[in-house]
C-alpha cells in the first residue's frame, strides 16, 4: 500500500519530495519540454546531467556526439567533436586498459533499432540484424562500463525504458526523471544509479 507523498514543485513538473535514496527508494519527478535529437539540449535533461557532473571528478561519455561535458568523450561519427571515434564498447575497454576509473558515466545510446541503423550508416558501416538489436548493444556497453567505474560511481542512463545498469551490475536506482514531450512522442526516461558493491550477487 502506498502512502501520500509530499510533493515539491519543479520548473515544468512535480517531484516526490519524501521518497529519496536515504529513505530506501529512488526520488521521482516528471517534467515537460520540447523534444530534440540532441538529448542534453533539452533544458531539464541538460540540468539533470550537469547536476551530477558538478560533483564528479572523472566522467565518461561513450555516445557524446558534440557534447564536451565529460572528461573522456567518444562518438562513432568522426564528424563530431568527441575525443575518440570508436565503437562504444571498444572505447570503454580502451579506457579500462589504461586504468581509468570514473565516478560518473553517461549512457545515452541510440534509442531504437532505426536510430542504431542510422548511426552505423552515417559512418559507412554495414548494418545487419545483429547490429540493430538495441538490447544487445546496451548489454555490451553496460558490461564494459563496470570495469571503469569507481566503487561508488554514478551511471546516468537515458532512453525509453528504466532498465539501467541494475542490481546484476551492483547498482541501485537513486533518481528517475520522466521528461514528457507531448503529442505522440515517447517520454525520455532519465535514470541515475549508484554503484553498490555490497549488492554483488543480487539480481534485479
Amino acid at each position: 500500500m502506498t502512502t501520500p507523498q509530499e510533493t515539491l514543485e519543479l520548473a515544468g513538473g512535480t517531484a516526490l519530495k519524501s521518497c529519496t535514496p536515504a529513505s530506501g527508494c529512488a526520488s521521482f519527478s516528471r517534467v515537460w519540454a520540447m523534444p530534440s535529437g540532441d538529448t542534453f539540449s533539452v533544458p531539464p535533461i541538460g540540468d539533470f546531467v550537469r547536476r551530477y557532473l558538478s560533483a564528479a571528478k572523472v566522467s565518461i561519455d561513450p555516445f557524446a556526439r558534440n557534447k564536451a561535458w565529460a572528461t573522456h568523450t567518444n562518438d562513432l561519427n568522426p564528424e563530431t567533436t568527441a575525443q575518440h571515434h570508436m565503437d562504444a564498447e571498444a572505447f570503454l575497454l580502451l579506457l579500462g586498459s589504461q586504468g581509468v576509473k570514473a565516478d560518473l558515466i553517461i549512457f545515452d545510446p541510440p534509442y531504437s533499432p532505426r536510430q542504431i541503423s542510422e548511426c552505423y550508416k552515417s559512418v559507412g558501416l554495414e548494418v545487419g540484424m545483429k547490429e540493430t538489436q538495441s538490447a544487445l548493444l546496451y548489454q555490451r556497453v553496460r558490461n564494459a562500463i563496470v570495469p571503469v567505474c569507481s566503487p561508488d560511481a554514478v551511471v546516468l542512463s537515458f532512453g525509453w525504458n528504466s532498465v539501467g545498469m541494475g542490481k546484476r551490475h551492483d547498482f541501485e536506482q537513486i533518481e528517475i526523471m520522466l521528461c514528457c514531450h507531448g503529442g505522440a512522442h515517447n517520454d525520455t526516461i532519465c535514470l541515475a544509479e549508484r554503484r553498490r558493491p555490497e549488492l554483488q550477487g543480487t539480481f534485479l
